[in-house]
Parts: C-alpha cells; sequence; structure tokens
C-alpha cells in the first residue's frame, strides 16, 4: 500500500497496543480486500495458520459472514475481525492469534478501541490510494488525448498515423494490445506489449475471434468504426484492460474518443458520408481566395441543418445521416465549381467566387426550399428538415479565412436565432451580429484568462441611507486582467463567457477569491460587521452541483455563511 518500511513502522505501533490490551502474546495478520496478506506481527508466537483460518479469510473478503465462534489454529485460538469503513464498506480483514485459553476466547472485545482505530486508518489508506490511481488515471488520458491530438497536427500518412495512436493506446491505457481492422479499407493493425505472440497476424485473429464469439467480457473492448457502405463497418480493438487502472465507463469514453480522431485520420481528405471534400482541402482554396487582389468581391457562405440532434434522438443518426448526404448532394448538383465542404457534423461551407450579392443570397434562399421540399421517412413518420444559411464577404489577407468563416457562422446562427430555415447576411450594422462575433473572437481569451488566473476581483462599498448601521456592505465586482495587464470591465467578456458555457466557472472562480479575500483580511467570522454580495448567473443557478460547491468552499476556507449574500438579477429570475 506504501513503502514497506514507513508501513510496517506504523502497523508495529498497533500490534503493541493489541498486545498491551491482550495482556499476553498475540500474533496479527493484516488482509487487503483481494485476501492478500499486506502486513503480520507474530510477535514470537509463529503459529501455523490453518485451513479453516486461510478459507475463513478468503470466504469474508469474498462477501461472506464473518465467523461466529473462535477457529482453530493449532495450540492456539484465533478470530477473523472485518475491517470496514464508516460506510460499512469491507476494506480488509484482522485475524488475531493468540493463546488458547479462556481469558482470550472473544479478543475482538479486547482489542475493540485498536481495531476501530485500524478501520479508520485503513479506511484512509484506501481513499489515499484511490486518490492517487484516479490522478493516475487523470494524467494517463490527459497525455494520450494531448498526443494523439498532436499526432493529428502534424502531417503523417493514414497507415503511419493510425499505427501511432494504437501505440499511445497501449502505452497510456496500460493494456496489452490494441487493434484497428477496417478490411474494406484494406486496415489491420495491432500493436501489443513485449513478449506477446511473434505472429502479429494470428495475435491479430485471435482477438477477432474473440470478438465474433462475443468473448469480450471485461478484458477486450471494441467499439464500432463506421463507415460509408463501401468500406463497411470496422473495429476498434482493446485488450488487457484487467491490468489497467482505468474503470470500465473511462475506458469506453476514452476508446469512443480514439474512434472519433481514427475517423479523423480517415477522413483527411474526403469526408467518408457525405463524399464532399475536407476542410482542410477547402481551406486551402479559401485562403487562396482571401490573398487575391479581388478577395473582397468574394464571399463565404455557412450552411448549418437545423435541430439535427432532436432528429437523431428521435428518428435515429441513421435519419440523420440521411439528412447530411442528401443536403451534400444538393450542393454537389447546384453549386457546380464552387468549392464545398462539411465542416462538422451538421454544418457546411461554400466559396462563392464569382457571383454578387444579389446572386449568392438567391442561391441560399434556393437552396432553403429546395432543402425544405424534401420529405423524409423514418420510424413510419414523415418530416421536413430545414437548413439555415450566413452569407459574410471575404476578409482579405493572412488571418481572412478565420474571419471570413467566423462572420458567416455569426451570420447563420442569427439566421436560427431569428426562426431558422432562412439566410441572413453579415452587416456591420447589425448589433446582434456583431457581438456574437465578437464573443466568438473573445472566448478564447476568457479561457486563457480561466487557465491563468487571470481575474480580479474589486469591492463597491454599499452604504446606508440611514447613519448608525454598523454592517459594512459590499458587492463584489469581477475583471479580467488582458494580455497587455490592463483591467477589462465585464462587457469586455462576459457575454463571451455566457454564450459559451463558461459562466458557472467564472462563478467558481468569483466565490472562491471572494473567501480567500475574507479570511486574508480578517473578516472570515461571524462579526456581524460584515456582509459581501456576490452576483451569480443562470448557468450556476441551473447546476444542481452549485451549491454543493459553494458550502465545501465555505467550510474549507473557515467563512461564517452569514458573511455572504448572493444575488442574481431579475432576468436570471424570470429564466
Amino acid at each position: 500500500m506504501e513503502h514497506a518500511d514507513a508501513k510496517d513502522r506504523v502497523f508495529a505501533d498497533y500490534a503493541s497496543w493489541m498486545r498491551s490490551l491482550l495482556g499476553s502474546p498475540g500474533a496479527f495478520y493484516c488482509y487487503d480486500r483481494r485476501a492478500q496478506l499486506f502486513w503480520r506481527d507474530r510477535g514470537g508466537l509463529r503459529p501455523a495458520l490453518s485451513r479453516e483460518c486461510k478459507r475463513a479469510v478468503r470466504r469474508l473478503l469474498r462477501g461472506g459472514p464473518a465467523p461466529a465462534e473462535p477457529l482453530s489454529c493449532g495450540e492456539h485460538c484465533a478470530q477473523l475481525v472485518p475491517l470496514r469503513d464508516a460506510r460499512d464498506q469491507l476494506h480488509g480483514a484482522l485475524l488475531i492469534v493468540a493463546p488458547a485459553r479462556s481469558g482470550n476466547r472473544d479478543l475482538a472485545a479486547s482489542l475493540a478501541p485498536a481495531i476501530r482505530t485500524l478501520q479508520r486508518e485503513l479506511a484512509l489508506r484506501y481513499q489515499l490510494l484511490e486518490s492517487r490511481r484516479r490522478v493516475a488515471v487523470q494524467a494517463a488520458e490527459e497525455k494520450l488525448l494531448h498526443h494523439i491530438d498532436a499526432l493529428l497536427r502534424e502531417s503523417h500518412r493514414t497507415g503511419p498515423a493510425l499505427a501511432e495512436i494504437l501505440r499511445l493506446c497501449r502505452l497510456y491505457l496500460g493494456i496489452e494490445r490494441a487493434a484497428l481492422v477496417i478490411d474494406g479499407r484494406g486496415i489491420r493493425l495491432l500493436s501489443q506489449a513485449p513478449g506477446g505472440p511473434a505472429d502479429a497476424g494470428e495475435s491479430l485473429d485471435t482477438l477477432l475471434g474473440a470478438l465474433q464469439a462475443q468473448m469480450a467480457g471485461d478484458d477486450l473492448l471494441s467499439m464500432p468504426v463506421d463507415g460509408p457502405a463501401s468500406a463497411g463497418r470496422g473495429w476498434l480493438l482493446l485488450q488487457g484492460w484487467r491490468r489497467s487502472n482505468f474503470s470500465a465507463a473511462r475506458a469506453r469514453r476514452v476508446a469512443r474518443f480514439i474512434v472519433s480522431r481514427v475517423h479523423a485520420v480517415l477522413e483527411r481528405e474526403t469526408d467518408l458520408l457525405t463524399g464532399l471534400p475536407v476542410f482542410n482541402v477547402f481551406e486551402s482554396r479559401l485562403a487562396e481566395a482571401c490573398n487575391a487582389r479581388d478577395a473582397a468581391d468574394k464571399r463565404l457562405m455557412y450552411l448549418d441543418i437545423d435541430q439535427l440532434h432532436v432528429i437523431n434522438e428521435n428518428y435515429g443518426r441513421d435519419a440523420g445521416d440521411e439528412l447530411l448526404q442528401s443536403l451534400a448532394r444538393l450542393l454537389r448538383t447546384w453549386f457546380g465549381s464552387h468549392p464545398v465542404t462539411r465542416i462538422s457534423s451538421d454544418s457546411f461551407a461554400a466559396l462563392l467566387e464569382d457571383l454578387s450579392d444579389a446572386e449568392a443570397q438567391q442561391l441560399a434562399e434556393d437552396t432553403c426550399r429546395r432543402f425544405h421540399r424534401q420529405v423524409f421517412t423514418a420510424r413510419d413518420k414523415r418530416f421536413r428538415p430545414s437548413v439555415s444559411i450566413g452569407i459574410a464577404p471575404l476578409v482579405p489577407g493572412e488571418h481572412g479565412p478565420a474571419a471570413s468563416l467566423a462572420a458567416a457562422q455569426v451570420a447563420c446562427r442569427a439566421a436560427k436565432d431569428r426562426g431558422a430555415g432562412r439566410v441572413e447576411v453579415y452587416q456591420q450594422a447589425d448589433q446582434s451580429i456583431v457581438q456574437r462575433l465578437d464573443d466568438i473572437q473573445r472566448v478564447g481569451s476568457v479561457r486563457d484568462a480561466l487557465s491563468e488566473d487571470r481575474l480580479v476581483l474589486l469591492a463597491q462599498p454599499i452604504f446606508p441611507l440611514k447613519p448608525g448601521r454598523a454592517l459594512r456592505y459590499c458587492e463584489v465586482l469581477v475583471r479580467m486582467l488582458g494580455d497587455d495587464g490592463e483591467l477589462l470591465p465585464p462587457a469586455e467578456f462576459l457575454s463571451a463567457a455566457e454564450r459559451y458555457q463558461l459562466m458557472e466557472e467564472v462563478d467558481r472562480r468569483v466565490v472562491r477569491l471572494t473567501l480567500q479575500a475574507l479570511v486574508a483580511t480578517g473578516h472570515a467570522e461571524a462579526s456581524g460587521r460584515v456582509r459581501v454580495a456576490i452576483n451569480l448567473s443562470g448557468q450556476s443557478l441551473g447546476d444542481e452541483r452549485f451549491l454543493d460547491f459553494v458550502r465545501a468552499e465555505i467550510e474549507a476556507h473557515g467563512v461564517a455563511p452569514q458573511n455572504l449574500c448572493f444575488e442574481i438579477t431579475e432576468t436570471v429570475a424570470v429564466a
């Protein structure tokens, strides 16, 4: 459980205490939850443990009852005591052996104080071990995700990139073998630990055989890698989880992430579902257009299928995929030579290089109508889809692609906000569109400020109209420290934080900083002289975990709750 010398010193003290309570020699054996002996102190008795004792230990730690009577152990008597925590969770067992005489028949009762303390000690050690395990698993997962994402940012051929992903999985997940099989694309890759079967093909066939025989169990995790009908279904196979510290739920979540990255590698040039060029290919054309002399005369169209997630939930993912494929066919048919791409799950983009504003808007409106005229049937229900479209002029220069895409996306979001299934053109005079674009550009700075602890609190005093009140009241105001060291007002960052679901993290940071300030200024105790008001967002109020966070922080900092006041705006209260 920890370094052997330190552990033995701690438990030796327990042994001495228990012998003093017995008033006679005694031997003690401590077992963990797996019935493995991790400490013993025989104190000169050196009894030979009987089979009856060993069987009783295994039976108890497998969920059986503790023996009601003392156990026979040669010339000695033994008693087996379960070690449980305050929640009655079994952490191990203590076997007590003492000379067989009447005074020692109820050994556990004689040692009750020491046993209770030992139970708490063991529970704490398991908590520490579990915390260390969780930290190690979290670190391994983060490293795996980081290395895979870094790999995808580099330029690799498909085969070597997939092989490296499998190697990283085996390394950071602590498993024996990782394999990827997509026969329709001729992909059969295996990464296995040193000392595995020399014949990789035979080892891979063994994994596939286990999958086909549905023998996966707890040790083999399989995830489908779906592709177009021509490629068929593939499989990501991860084996050897019994030696891994990852929980089953976490393993499945990581496996889903890995499958998404496998798709990313496969889709470097062509989107498997729609057959359209992938965004990287499109982005090259967009960059060329933004650097052309007539860049300002070109336009970018951003298309987003409305409520695709609802369609997936109500009609199944096959219906959603059919919609995506249908829109892709429509774009290929009606957009001619204009470059088109699929950006994300439900979003597309098109580069319009030789159309006027009116022509671009007409093409967008025709696309909305044609798509909505289609009738789809799924699960015996018929529905008509819709698509929202945003159009923006290209922004010339090096940063033009990102800026142009952001503007078109903002216009598309405005189309959704204004009823969906319609077209909006980006205009600087439209304040709601401009604000949305500002938020897109600022959200990265907000995330950086949160990760770098660049939120600053100010206290605004509130004075009573009637004199004589001793209570000092103030409201906490939050500011963000910019990259240049300048304090930014809320208007510069709160809108982006609200739009991109960062307000709860902001609120948590404000609560923690406020409590730290109260402690540092000597206002933590309930003196009745100070009260601090903290504003909360609707995102925090809607999260049932936020109250537990506040309680835990108040307790951790030792601040009297009556020194705090939480405020919400009328808008938040109504919402």
